[in-house]
């Protein structure tokens, strides 16, 4: 559910122009940071994975400190995102969606684009990268895809729910363990174990290790889409990320794990929470508190709102919402639910089926598949047997959850428990993923993950890590 993946960078190949082959030396992932842009106290690292698909060329484009990274999906070539390899030079162009801006309405649409150029030089790409209206130098060299080293292990461990092959890789401090550890757990997202290197290895500086895994589908992980597992399922492979540390104990202390979710994410950690009380810690990133209803019909409104529709119209969508979500619970209204839908589309009405229904709602079968366990869930009941402390991170601007209403639910909740050690901060000028603007002499530059929000949590988990 992380916005942030919206922006991610894909360059196709272009059916449209004669095919080019791609020379060998250009294949694979290569990593460099800007050498000469505003700073920020973070880097502008850049990640191209250059693949090739018969004779033409596939980039894909990762921004890792503006929480940009990288998902293969190839499109026609088009004026806002494409790439080309012509004599050694690279040159890769993107420009966000209308509406999905990389810095949001800030800047004028055409100045968002985002532009690589490199010649292949003594084994390296050295060229300029843009982003809006900031140039830099930059030299990018080859790296392996994936790469594992002493205190960044690649792993493999079973998820408790049917005993899936997970993908993963431990990021560990300096030094002799055992160490305290956390498990990230995505949003709903296709995320592989890249979403959270930034966070993990701020962590690692603190001496607190992290597992870092493929989603189900995704990645070195085995099994189906993880759209088509249950929330049972995906706690099921936190569970058995949990067992797989608990298992190095000269590596790992077995009772001073916690677990980090993020939107979606902080449904499932609180269910494994709630089943075992040995979790020492949770930290709440955009989310939880409220169901994934209630979430969805704040998200259709919120999103609406920014989009210009009337209340008039957004009221009408949350109705229509609404009507979809109780068919899927019940089991009950199909038809009067399908007759809905086949009106909104005679009828031409703006915000459907973008803001309406989706691929669940094609049929009463697969709208209670995808949505009955989930419309039915009500994390309140798990979030009142926590006794462990609980950090809450949400948003300013989060569009997909209401960051008061959350931190009131969770609250409440846990004081049922009478859990009283809960910390909620909201992020100031930041958005569903945690990122915020960054700008330099008074001009937009980028979106880059919040520092209030990266410290905010490296203090609070090295802190409960360390003191419990």
């Amino acid at each position: 559910m992380r916005l942030g993946t919206l922006f991610i960078l894909i360059f196709a190949s272009l059916s449209s122009l004669p095919r080019i082959s791609v020379a060998q030396g250009i294949q694979g992932e290569w990593t460099g940071v800007a050498e000469r842009m505003p700073d920020s106290g973070l880097p502008v690292s850049v990640r191209l994975k250059i693949l090739q698909a018969g004779d033409s060329v596939r980039v894909a484009l990762s921004l890792p400190e503006s929480r940009l990274i990288d998902l293969e999906l190839p499109s026609p070539y088009s004026d806002s995102a494409y790439a080309t390899y012509r004599n050694g030079r690279l040159h890769a162009e993107y420009t966000p969606d209308i509406g999905l801006g990389f810095i949001s309405r800030i800047v004028p649409h055409d100045e968002e684009r985002i532009v690589f150029d490199g010649q292949l030089t003594d084994g390296a790409l050295r060229g300029t990268i843009r982003i809006t209206s900031y140039t830099s130098p930059i030299r990018l060299v080859r790296t392996a895809a994936n790469t594992a080293s002493a205190l960044e292990p690649a792993i493999h461990f079973l998820s408790e729910s049917d005993s899936l092959s997970l993908g993963a890789n431990l990021v560990l401090p300096a030094g002799r363990g055992p160490f305290p550890a956390v498990i990230f757990v995505t949003g709903s997202d296709p995320d592989t174990r890249e979403a959270w290197q930034l966070e993990a290895r701020s962590l690692a500086k603190r001496g607190v290790a992290s597992l870092l895994y493929d989603k189900r589908g995704v990645g070195e992980s085995s099994g189906a889409s993880h759209d088509l597992a249950s929330w049972d399922d995906l706690a099921g492979d936190v569970e058995g990320a949990v067992r797989y540390l608990r298992s190095l104990r000269d590596l790992i202390l077995p009772n001073n794990i916690g677990l980090v979710g993020q939107s979606q994410g902080t449904w499932i950690i609180a269910k494994v929470a709630a089943r075992d009380p040995r979790i020492r810690f949770l930290v709440s990133i955009s989310g939880s508190g409220i169901s994934a209803a209630e979430q969805e019909t704040y998200r259709t409104g919120a999103l609406m709102k920014t989009d210009g529709f009337s209340e008039a119209e957004i009221e009408k969508a949350r109705a229509f919402q609404r009507q979809k979500f109780l068919v899927a619970k019940t089991g009950l209204g199909w038809e009067a639910l399908d007759s809905t839908m086949k009106k909104l589309r005679a009828d031409s009405v703006k915000w459907f089926p973008g803001y309406g229904t989706g691929a669940a709602a094609r049929s009463l079968s697969l709208l209670r598949l995808f949505g009955v366990l989930q419309f039915t869930y009500d994390p309140t009941r798990d979030l009142q047997r926590i006794k462990a402390p609980v950090l809450v991170l949400m948003g300013e601007n989060d569009l997909v959850f209401p960051p008061p209403l959350v931190i009131q639910r969770m609250r409440t909740a846990l004081g049922r428990a009478g859990n009283m050690e809960m910390s909620a901060t909201i992020i100031s000028g930041a958005g569903h993923g945690l990122t915020s603007l960054q700008t330099s002499g008074g001009k937009a530059f980028r979106r880059v993950v919040s520092p209030q929000f990266l410290d905010t949590l490296t203090n609070w988990v090295s802190t409960h890590a360390r003191n419990r």
